[in-house]
């Protein structure tokens, strides 16, 4: 996936002061604000402020930690502006803004609202080897957690991961792209105007030294972005001994069988491969197809494709389109180097393959290539843009040896019949595999979700993902009524050393289960 320091301003912008920020509409070429790059200093003066808030709203009780949540929650569904402000700064259709990123905001505090109070209760727990005492685990926050967003999903992977560390007792500083802040900005206003305690929620904007400084400084870490930087910031946090959790890239197969429902599957096969322009790290990059059903998978998939409606997005939403604008530039010459080299080496476009000189942004075709090989860089590396490519395979065996000849391993997709496609999931090296449906995986927040391999540490969703922003103190304490119990288990360990207590400890030890 992409990041903010892999990018560059869109030609029709002039270039921003070392300490200025400019935000451009990408579908457009518009400027639509300037903001100060808060740096280093403005980091630190974040922090502290965190710092300081943090410990009244850890004392919270969850309770009502969630009651502010899901003020956040309302605030947010009853601001006309948070979309089309999301549309703006993205080139994103007003459909996807809604449906994806507010409806998966909005899912993910309903389910934290079921699972978090017990998922961040203390618990008792106890051995038989210690029956006489019991420990109590308690969960406690790590204090200030840095969120370092991407650009692509500017709600989503933003201010949406900032739930779990807020409902574990955490403040929040979370650092957005600077190619897309604006809608992280307009969710902290949201924030003061639910009535929320200051500091709790900051966000800061800025360019890599600005999200540097926030890996430095903070408690935690969750950084979406590319591999490269997801090792740099896993490297810092080890240096630090500080927790982090990171979804990097992703190169997701898209495997059809021979008996698949090939309609359906070319149908999810045009949405998973180009919904928000292809710029996403679980959307798919690759289609493996068994060749009795190719030629007809490939019509099917074609005739999707072609129908797609491409257009300037209109950020109220009153026009019904499909797809909008690549958001940087750098995307858009990643697919077209990948591309020029694909078809150099005797691919073939299907469909699309240019820039369309007819709108006034950032727009590239949706492209479907036939006759992808393993060894093209389409089939390799992270395209993270409006193209695809189509490898055929003679059998399901073909199939999965090429789906897990990858460095990462984020998403995948099977279609094909119910207990074989099945089957083959299980073996795809992915942390994510989906059977006969696509990307269904990000609203399922339930699951954990996250990658093997080179796309990532820990996982977002599931109560997994509240605890993981809490360290454990345990509190050893005995129970009462066995006091003299315990002051004689207590006795096998200690000094004075005794063979008599030695031979009772053997033959305890045999006793066990």
């Amino acid at each position: 996936m992409a990041t903010a320091a892999d990018v560059v301003a869109p030609a029709a912008a002039p270039a921003a002061a070392p300490s200025t920020i400019r935000v451009v509409n990408p579908a457009t070429g518009e400027l639509i604000a300037e903001l100060p790059d808060a740096g280093r200093a403005g980091v630190l003066s974040a922090v502290a402020a965190a710092r300081r808030a943090q410990p009244g709203w850890a004392a919270l009780p969850v309770k009502e930690r969630l009651r502010a949540i899901r003020r956040w929650r309302k605030a947010l569904l009853d601001d006309p502006e948070l979309p089309a402000v999301l549309v703006r700064e993205s080139g994103k259709p007003r459909h996807e803004a809604e449906a994806i990123e507010v409806l998966y905001f909005c899912e993910l505090v309903r389910f934290y609202g079921v699972v978090a109070r017990r998922a961040l209760a203390s618990e008792s727990r106890s051995t038989l080897l210690m029956a006489t005492r019991r420990a109590e685990v308690l969960r406690k926050p790590l204090g200030v957690v840095g969120v370092v967003g991407p650009w692509n999903f500017p709600l989503l992977n933003n201010a949406a991961d900032a739930l779990a560390p807020l409902l574990a007792g955490n403040a929040v500083v979370l650092k957005p792209s600077e190619v897309t802040p604006l809608t992280s900005l307009r969710m902290a206003e949201l924030w003061r105007r639910a009535g929320n305690p200051e500091g709790v929620f900051q966000v800061v904007v800025g360019r890599g030294e600005t999200g540097a400084a926030v890996v430095d400084e903070a408690d935690g870490v969750m950084f979406t972005g590319s591999v490269a930087t997801g090792r740099r910031v896993a490297a810092r946090c080890g240096e630090r001994l500080v927790p982090c959790v990171t979804e990097l890239g992703g190169k997701a197969p898209f495997v059809v069988l021979a008996g698949a429902d090939l309609p359906r599957a070319a149908r999810a096969a045009a949405w998973s491969s180009f919904f928000t322009s292809g710029q996403a790290c679980i959307r798919t990059e690759r289609i493996l197809v068994e060749e009795p059903v190719a030629d007809a998978f490939e019509r099917l998939l074609v005739e999707r494709v072609k129908a797609l409606r491409q257009a300037v997005p209109d950020p109220e939403g009153a026009r019904e389109q499909d797809l909008g604008s690549v958001t940087v530039p750098r995307q858009v010459e990643v697919a077209e180097g990948q591309l020029a080299e694909a078809t150099a080496h005797g691919a073939r476009v299907l469909t699309g393959g240019a820039r369309r000189t007819d709108l006034p942004g950032l727009f590239f075709e949706p492209t479907l290539v036939a006759g992808a090989t393993p060894e093209m860089e389409m089939s390799r590396e992270e395209t993270f843009g409006p193209l695809v490519g189509i490898t055929r395979v003679k059998d399901a065996e073909e199939a999965l040896r090429l789906a897990n000849a990858s460095h990462l391993g984020l998403n995948a997709t099977v279609f094909g019949p119910e207990r074989e496609a099945r089957a083959l999931a299980r073996r795809i090296e992915s942390g994510n595999v989906i059977v006969n449906d696509v990307l269904v995986n990000y609203l399922t927040v339930a699951a954990p979700l996250g990658g093997v391999k080179a796309s990532g540490l820990g996982a977002r969703h599931g109560a997994e993902s509240l605890r993981q922003w809490t360290r454990t103190t345990v509190v050893n304490v005995g129970r009462p009524l066995l006091a003299p119990v315990n002051r004689l288990v207590a006795s096998l360990f200690a000094f004075p050393y005794r063979q008599g207590v030695l031979g009772l400890v053997r033959r305890l030890t045999r006793l066990l289960p």
